[in-house]
């Protein structure tokens, strides 16, 4: 019998483990892709699916009941305690049908693994996924003095503050014992596509730091109050080593906006230094998982969270937030996918929070 180094799960794959316990299952996402014609090449797309799989550590963990992950071989790469993926022919057409769930990885995740199998299909060699080297790096780094120094940081940046975090729920009671219904509204953003990708390029902000600024504003009208915070997701993978790796290393990264009245009369150009700044401050401390770490999870995990999301459409039978912005961006298409939880809002409200992000969306293209 081997032995295995084990690690504690990263800390985004402990919170879903840890609500998999509340509700089983629970962040495990179905997706279905239709390989068109691919009936006939069953047998080597799967092979290269199997590959793909093979190449990345993580669909053959185990995790024990303190939240420590270790390796642990499968019969069949295809079908592991976290995941299940299955092949099916529908006329000419090969159907794969994927459940994964989020213990595992991220949303670049998904884009790593379909890349992957696309160059398995093609005969290409595959980047090498080194996952238990980066989880062995992320435990070593909590002995580093920039983590305490990231710690400290955050702690006093946003512990002591009492800011929205979302837009007022319109079920008063915000715990309950119901799972929470998914709901979603989609906001098109195409006709300011152009705009808005000149804007990010000249103010050096990113989609998600102009998305966050906006929708942050967009929490203080809807609140009556003069600051608002959310939160937003960094991809990371800031190594070439990293890039490859299928796991959950994006991190969860808190943004706040205060004194808006008074920044709002001032030049824009204040704003956007502030939302500019407010990532990058962001980025620099995010090693430390504080939006993850009791107690400070208790109030951010009910924070808004703006994220850039894969070209994949699921249907959740849970809602996983009260409230998640996410970016879909495309060639000639560029929207906004308000998920919600449908026990918490009702969609008038929602349609009424997206409509103010708009409004600060256009007010900052103004010239």
């Amino acid at each position: 019998m081997g032995y295995y180094l084990t690690y504690p799960l990263l800390p985004f794959s402990q919170l879903v483990y840890d609500m998999t316990r509340w509700l089983p299952g629970v962040y495990s996402f179905p997706f279905t892709y239709v390989w068109r014609g691919g009936a006939k090449e069953q047998n080597r797309i799967e092979q290269a699916i199997r590959t793909a799989l093979a190449n990345h550590p993580v669909f053959q963990i185990r995790v024990d009941g303190g939240g420590n992950h270790y390796p642990s071989p499968l019969k069949d790469i295809l079908h592991g305690p976290y995941h299940d993926i299955d092949l099916k022919i529908k006329d000419e057409d090969l159907i794969i049908q994927a459940q994964i769930s989020r213990i595992l990885g991220d949303g670049k995740s998904g884009e790593i693994l379909l890349d992957d199998i696309r160059r398995a299909y093609e005969g290409l060699p595959l980047e090498p996924d080194n996952y238990w080297g980066y989880v062995a790096r992320f435990e070593q780094h909590k002995t580093d003095p920039h983590y305490r120094i990231s710690q400290d940081w955050l702690i006093n940046e946003f512990a002591n503050t009492s800011v929205p975090v979302r837009p007022t729920t319109d079920r008063k009671r915000l715990f309950t014992l119901l799972p929470p219904k998914p709901g979603i509204y989609k906001s098109d953003y195409s006709d300011l596509q152009e705009k808005i990708q000149t804007f990010s390029e000249a103010h050096y902000l990113s989609y998600e730091g102009l998305f966050s600024l906006c929708t942050a504003l967009a929490i203080a009208e809807y609140c009556g109050t003069d600051d608002a915070a959310l939160t937003w997701a960094y991809e990371g993978r800031e190594t070439p080593e990293e890039q490859p790796i299928f796991g959950s290393l994006h991190r969860d990264i808190p943004f706040q906006i205060k004194n808006i009245k008074s920044q709002i009369s001032n030049p824009k150009s204040d704003l956007i230094r502030e939302a500019r700044n407010q990532i990058r401050s962001g980025i620099a401390h995010s090693d430390y998982p504080y939006t993850l770490t009791a107690p400070y999870n208790k109030r951010w995990n009910y924070a808004v969270n703006v994220l850039r999301v894969p070209d994949m459409e699921y249907e959740p039978k849970y809602a996983y937030a009260l409230l998640d912005v996410e970016i879909h961006e495309h060639p000639q298409d560029l929207s906004l996918w308000f998920r919600y939880s449908a026990t918490h809002y009702k969609e008038s409200s929602i349609r009424r929070f997206a409509s103010l992000v708009r409004k600060y969306v256009e007010w900052l293209l103004e010239s």
